[in-house]
């Protein structure tokens, strides 16, 4: 038999069934607390129960598949899709990333893809259950920073609105993942706290895959020639600066690297952070004033920035084993 091809928009109507896709603030009150029915003639059978928060649309998805089916969707969407394949296998396909999605039960992966445009395959007789998580766009770019190469990649790829697949190779979900799954779909239907939570349990959620993601991606920085030298240079620039106050985003502007080259690089070239080495720089200057000048205690915590002795004391002390006033004796 052949392939039925349904448009999502003929399943997914916000005020019968909410498209797991999409954020809209209207359909908070009448979706948060409801399960939905979807009967299909082609599709089959489907059972919702959505969650809609700000930022988050949280869905677990139960569909008992009738006949072959593709659904294709065209309409854009501004938020970062997670998939949490619980049964059932299902292929798809996205409009700007090369190969197909296969989700197998128990897997799991996340996708932007904003101009729409992609197709959902499933065979007779399937029985899925997809638990699907929708953040906005900005919601999650303000929650992955630009710590590693993979945030790096993704916020580029998001502020150009590119298209990109979390992982070309679904993670598994991992034991620990299940039970917060579990939590989630067990909360009670009602009440603030259990908003929390399960916003809470979302996060966390998040959290566990995005370390997947990243750790498969790795995390060593790759300097070339020019990276290695601006290094270099920024460190001989500490030795004549080392008492002037810095930011890590300042660091990065001085040596035209961007924060995670700059901190992985510096570590993996000199063999401590780059906080460390000014600690160092700073700790060393003070021992030499201390040895060598008639300078007080209080000048020299003064001199290095600190705004109580006491503090510059303890600092000293955990650095050279000794206090200033041990030291200099």
């Amino acid at each position: 038999m052949a392939t039925a091809v349904i448009n999502s928009a003929d399943i997914f109507r916000i005020d019968s069934f909410p498209n797991p896709q999409l954020l809209r603030p209207e359909a908070v009150l009448a979706h948060r607390n409801e399960i939905d029915t979807c009967q299909h003639t082609e599709v089959g059978t489907l059972l919702v129960r959505s969650l809609l928060f700000p930022d988050i649309h949280v869905m677990n998805l139960h569909w008992q598949v009738g006949s072959d089916v593709s659904i294709v969707e065209d309409s854009p969407a501004d938020t970062v899709n997670i998939n949490f394949q619980m049964s059932g296998r299902m292929n798809t396909r996205f409009k700007g990333i090369s190969s197909e999605l296969v989700m197998k039960p128990r897997q799991h992966n996340l996708v932007f893809s904003p101009e729409g445009g992609f197709q959902n395959n499933v065979r007779a007789g399937e029985q899925v259950e997809m638990f699907h998580i929708s953040i906005g766009k900005k919601y999650f770019s303000d929650l992955i920073g630009c710590d590693d190469c993979w945030s790096e990649r993704v916020q580029k790829a998001m502020a150009k609105e590119r298209p990109f697949a979390g992982k070309e190779v679904n993670p598994d979900v991992t034991p620990y993942m299940m039970k917060l799954i579990g939590d989630i779909k067990q909360y009670p239907q009602t009440g603030a706290m259990r908003n929390l939570l399960v916003q809470s349990k979302v996060l966390e959620l998040l959290a566990l895959q995005l370390e997947q993601i990243q750790d498969a991606a790795g995390h060593a920085p790759s300097l070339n020639a020019v990276e290695i030298g601006r290094l270099h240079e920024l460190k001989t620039f500490l030795d004549a600066h080392f008492l002037e106050e810095f930011s890590l985003q300042k660091l990065g502007r001085i040596c035209l690297l961007n924060e995670f080259k700059l901190k992985k690089g510096f570590r993996e070239l000199f063999g401590t952070t780059v906080f460390g080495y000014l600690r160092k720089l700073r700790m060393d200057f003070a021992a030499k004033l201390l040895l060598d000048s008639s300078k007080s205690i209080e000048d020299i915590s003064q001199m290095l920035g600190y705004g109580h002795p006491q503090h510059f004391s303890t600092a000293f002390k955990n650095y050279h084993g000794s206090r200033p006033s041990d030291f200099r004796c």
